[in-house]
């Protein structure tokens, strides 16, 4: 990943932009291309949102419509159809190879994921695809409880039948919302993985990160089956490279991974399950999110180029 600051970032990506596809939010990062990008640079930008925080995200779409010439997307956090029926309106106009930006920072990990399988599935139709990150500080409150637990849409992996359940949980900042995951898939084998300080965005966020995983791990740390790891914040392909070892090691298990840490180390969670199609990934829905106050922007970015045929 390139670490950068966020106009080095935003220069640092194609002089003109076939596609831009972002996600409105509530949070105040989702104004990033809004203060730095000119209309002129992107030739066809894909506004997404989600229903359910229109009105805490209108604000910011009337800002974006009125800078750029846009399409607008429709999205239900209880729907993940209605993510895959976005984005296949969304190219319906790709009329050759093209580069596409995709400000990840806001989409939701589900969105994410989908969007990631929609892109290996149509690689090639894309020259370059860039993924960019407004790094963020985020409230230890997020979300309340779970409402529902499902499998991510195109990633329902191939589970067999007889073998032991191993779940892989990447932990965040929610720290009931992962012990509610676990207590309801009721797996054979947890593992349990955070970043350690080198890896990590921020100081300040690896020992939010490293405090909750061991709250935790604190349920369950009598249990044989806890096995917890390491792994990356920032790169994506070095999360994928350790949670194919943990599944080749225990070639016996069905895996299930919950990505709830931050949207780069989902995404390399679904590289992972992109390229072995035992592992399926899951979601939690949950009831409601700290719109008020979720996170503030940090002044870096991150930026990689995916490359989904390797």
């Amino acid at each position: 990943m390139k670490y950068l600051s966020t106009i080095d970032g935003l220069n640092s990506l194609p002089e003109k932009i076939d596609f831009f596809l972002m996600c409105a939010s509530y949070e105040d990062r989702t104004l990033t291309f809004y203060d730095h990008i000119e209309a002129s640079r992107i030739n066809n930008f894909k506004l997404f949102y989600f229903e359910e925080f229109l009105k805490c995200t209108k604000s910011n779409i009337m800002k974006y419509e009125g800078k750029f010439n846009l399409s607008k997307y429709r999205l239900s956090i209880s729907s993940p159809i209605s993510i895959a029926d976005g984005l296949i309106e969304c190219f319906s106009n790709l009329e050759y190879k093209s580069n596409v930006v995709i400000d990840i920072s806001t989409f939701t990990r589900e969105s994410l994921l989908i969007i990631l399988k929609y892109l290996k599935l149509n690689s090639d139709k894309f020259s370059e695809i860039y993924l960019f990150y407004r790094c963020a500080n985020v409230n230890p409150e997020l979300s309340t409880r779970v409402k529902q637990i499902r499998s991510v849409l195109g990633y329902m992996g191939e589970l067999e039948e007889y073998k032991p359940l191993h779940l892989i949980l990447l932990s965040g900042f929610e720290i009931l919302r992962a012990k509610e995951i676990i207590d309801t898939i009721e797996p054979d084998y947890i593992s349990i993985g955070f970043g350690d300080e080198e890896r990590s965005i921020s100081k300040f966020l690896y020992e939010i990160n490293n405090g909750f995983t061991e709250k935790i791990i604190s349920y369950y740390k009598n249990d044989d089956v806890l096995n917890v790891f390491n792994h990356s914040l920032i790169d994506i392909y070095e999360v994928k490279d350790t949670l194919l070892k943990l599944v080749e090691d225990n070639p016996n298990h069905n895996f299930v991974i919950v990505p709830l840490s931050n949207k780069l180390s989902t995404i390399g969670a679904g590289l992972a399950a992109l390229e072995d199609s035992r592992i399926q990934l899951c979601y939690s829905e949950v009831e409601s999110y700290n719109t008020e106050n979720y996170s503030h922007m940090m002044e870096e970015c991150l930026i990689e180029v995916l490359n989904l045929n390797p």
